[in-house]
């Protein structure tokens, strides 16, 4: 083989052309030849246009075979200093030396083309970030005979990262400063980060996706999105509304006792003032809660205490005037009628005076029992002081029916009543007065204590006439 056709082998090899070089002529070589130098002239032009540097390293013989000429423009080193595996490796930065050195060697002898980010030298000493992407060029036999690369200077992308970076760390340094509960939830439910208050609860948790849990996955222990009444969903409302929020949660113990959790939801915009999240904090409010019930349930006791005799727990005087005046208004409303008994019970004082209180206040439980037995569910017994009772009797048709029911008030005395191994004899005198609609009636605030007036004198007048009886006021 000629010298020139030699040159022309060497030159075009490279490219795994077969070429039938007795059968070439002489200008045909000359042309195979200016077409791969134009080739190659491109490819450098391309390798040293780009931010990176090209490479090719011959395994077997420990040298690099070729170099792009952008070598010296990015790392001041020229292309024939990078002679061998030692060079290459004394180009690293000494932090990553050891780790990126072993890691390709690793790969290589596993046969895998492999990336890496590492930190290396120029000859200055100012630091670059490389990106190297390593291809194995391998023989007939599937063995790993030359590696090709490409290094990429990545530095002004990882600086922008590493300030991404560190300014994530700043923000979880914050929010692992809060006692409470802290995420950031993206659109998709899927958690961004959250504080160590979370992370300390879900030590020994598994999720379907471990690097991308879901929020409800982690509050609710569901594998489904909040909603409803019980537990609203914050991001959903968040990512309508585009404003802050506050909602209550149940997060149900294991052993189905509550656990109430206040959500404090604010939305994340992007630059273009799209909500794309919230970040949302919660709070333990179950001794805000329990403490809330506590007053409700102290509150209604004592609006209970303030509106109910002690002793009997019937409505007391002002509750009963309440209820009164209410009755005469529905009376008034729905045309209809009512009466009011006033009620004092006879020979009383005897009991207190020769018994005790003790037995007078067993006598008068024992009396209010006897009292509600005569009662309709629409009627209101109460107890005004004393030995005092009221009823108020609504719907009523004429004073026949009103004396039906007053007689079985009476009734109820004519046997001794038997409280604490004593039979007492007691009986009950009845006051009667009547609210009757008609149409010319005119209501005002004091009807209700002119009736009552009425009914209290009425029930002297039963006093009077012999007790255990009952008179219509006049």
């Amino acid at each position: 083989m000629t010298t020139l056709k030699k040159t022309v082998f060497n030159i075009i090899k490279s490219d795994r052309k077969t070429v039938e070089m007795e059968n070439l002529s002489h200008n045909e070589l000359i042309d195979i030849i200016n077409e791969n130098i134009q080739e190659k002239e491109n490819l450098n032009f391309l390798l040293d246009s780009l931010n990176g540097i090209g490479w090719e390293f011959d395994i077997q013989k420990n040298s690099f075979t070729y170099v792009s000429q952008s070598s010296q423009r990015l790392l001041g080193y020229k292309a024939d200093e990078w002679t061998d595996f030692a060079s290459w490796k004394a180009m690293i930065h000494e932090e990553d030396r050891e780790r990126v050195a072993s890691y390709s060697v690793n790969e290589t002898r596993y046969g895998k083309n492999h990336v890496m980010e590492y930190r290396m030298l120029k000859k200055d000493g100012e630091v670059i970030w490389i990106l190297d992407t390593v291809t194995l060029g391998k023989d007939l036999n599937g063995k790993a005979v030359k590696l090709f690369g490409f290094n990429i200077d990545i530095t002004e992308k990882k600086s922008a990262q590493q300030k991404i970076e560190k300014e994530h760390k700043f923000l979880e340094s914050i929010l692992n400063g809060i006692s409470d509960p802290v995420m950031i939830i993206n659109a998709d439910y899927s958690v961004n980060l959250m504080n160590s208050a979370i992370k300390e609860k879900l030590k020994g948790r598994s999720f379907i996706d471990p690097s991308s849990p879901k929020c409800y996955e982690i509050s609710h222990h569901r594998d489904t999105p909040c909603e409803g009444m019980d537990d609203p969903c914050p991001l959903k409302t968040v990512l309508e509304s585009k404003k802050a929020v506050t909602v209550l949660h149940n997060h149900r113990r294991e052993d189905g006792s509550d656990d109430f959790v206040e959500l404090a939801a604010s939305p994340l915009f992007d630059e273009n003032q799209n909500c794309i999240g919230i970040i949302e904090s919660a709070r333990d409010v179950n001794s805000y809660i329990r403490l809330h019930r506590e007053l409700e349930e102290k509150t209604r006791e004592l609006q209970y205490e303030a509106t109910h005799d002690y002793l009997t727990g019937l409505p007391n005087r002002a509750l009963f005037m309440d209820r009164f005046e209410q009755s005469i208004r529905d009376a008034k409303r729905h045309k209809s009628s009512l009466a009011l008994f006033f009620m004092d019970l006879d020979h009383f004082k005897e009991i207190n005076d020769t018994l005790g209180h003790h037995m007078g206040d067993a006598a008068l439980q024992a009396v209010c029992k006897k009292f509600q037995s005569c009662t309709r569910a629409s009627d209101v017994l109460s107890r005004l002081a004393g030995d005092e009772f009221t009823v108020i009797l609504k719907d009523i048709k004429n004073e026949e029916d009103v004396s039906i029911i007053a007689q079985k008030f009476l009734d109820i005395f004519e046997e001794p009543l038997l409280v604490k191994g004593h039979l007492l004899k007691l009986s009950v005198s009845i006051g009667i007065s009547l609210y009757k609609y008609s149409s010319m009636n005119i209501y005002d605030e004091t009807v209700g204590e002119k009736l009552l007036h009425a009914s209290d004198l009425a029930m002297y007048e039963a006093k009077a006439k012999g007790k255990s009886n009952f008179q219509f006021a006049t």
